[in-house]
């Protein structure tokens, strides 16, 4: 059960609600959830999104051997995407990659793009993130816009938790006044914040881990997942990420990654589309099928 303790106005007719301390429990990743979460993307009063718009930075390749257990040495393409969910009037960002500081060496950073990424941030109603790992999260903790964009980013408490404590990179550490300047909430196990946009709690990959579904005008139904799998294989095969690849970071929860990946893979009948971040290649196929769209657009905020 979720308690409110603020609510926002995000759009003309809308507003999310931001929810204080809850008791914890296992999201519960069985047949009902999906229509809870449908049910919850029309609590909020006010239009749709549009469509989703996607800028993925730091285009790079590496076996799915690194990214599925018992993955092939088939080299893929990955990148850290950001995407932004339009609305009619204004926009909703989710994750917000990371700078340049991060891959010094990489000769596909894109400046420019890092431009626009920061430029969607700055100007959106309402950023979140999938997860508090450096790559999702740098963008709003080390913007050059920081003061304009803590305003309006949602962090939720075991990320802060995380950040505060032991981030997966000493550069994205807050110290507890930073971290005061967010907004940060708590609820179990979803949680709706714009018209047709839902949280879904996804403890594994990291304790704050958590889904971002989206259901357009259009009726298109998209979760986007983060990380609960780096590669679209893994919830088609059901397999999880190697150990060894997820050490570096102190490990991730098996046990809920394989209920979590069980669930997503029992989408695949719903016709609900999912976003892998990482998946390059698949996030490509979803813009040439209209599914996405390349670039932003930050006409009209």
């Amino acid at each position: 059960m979720v308690r409110i303790s603020r609510c926002h106005i995000l759009f003309s007719a809308s507003f999310v609600c931001l929810a204080g301390p809850v008791t914890a429990q296992d999201a519960p990743y069985t047949a009902t959830l999906l229509p809870a979460v449908r049910r919850a993307a029309s609590l909020i009063p006010g239009d749709p999104p549009e469509a989703i718009h996607v800028v993925s930075l730091n285009p790079f390749k590496g076996p799915v051997a690194a990214m599925v257990e018992g993955g092939g040495s088939d080299t893929v393409a990955a990148a850290y995407p950001v995407f932004q969910i339009r609305f009619a009037r204004g926009w909703v960002m989710v994750d917000a990659a990371l700078d340049r500081d991060f891959v010094p060496r990489s000769s596909t950073f894109s400046d420019e793009q890092y431009a626009s990424i920061q430029e969607a941030l700055r100007d959106a109603r309402l950023v979140v993130v999938t997860h508090e790992h450096h790559d999702h999260v740098a963008g709003v903790l080390r913007s050059p816009y920081l003061a304009e964009i803590q305003q309006h980013t949602v962090l939720t408490r075991p990320q802060v938790e995380t950040l505060l404590v032991h981030p997966n990179n000493p550069r994205i550490k807050l110290d507890s006044a930073s971290a005061a300047q967010y907004l940060v909430l708590d609820y179990e196990p979803y949680l709706p914040i714009a018209p047709g946009i839902v949280l879904i709690k996804a403890a594994g990959h990291s304790p704050g881990s958590q889904m971002v579904y989206v259901r357009l005008a259009s009726g298109s139904e998209i979760i986007l997942v983060g990380d609960v799998a780096w590669h679209t294989s893994g919830i088609t095969v059901q397999r999880q990420k190697p150990e060894a690849s997820t050490r570096s970071f102190g490990g991730e929860d098996r046990a809920a990654i394989s209920e979590q990946l069980r669930w997503l893979h029992g989408l695949s009948e719903s016709q609900v589309v999912l976003v892998v971040s990482h998946d390059q290649e698949a996030i490509s196929r979803l813009i040439a099928r209209g599914v996405l769209r390349e670039g932003f657009n930050v006409r009209n905020p």
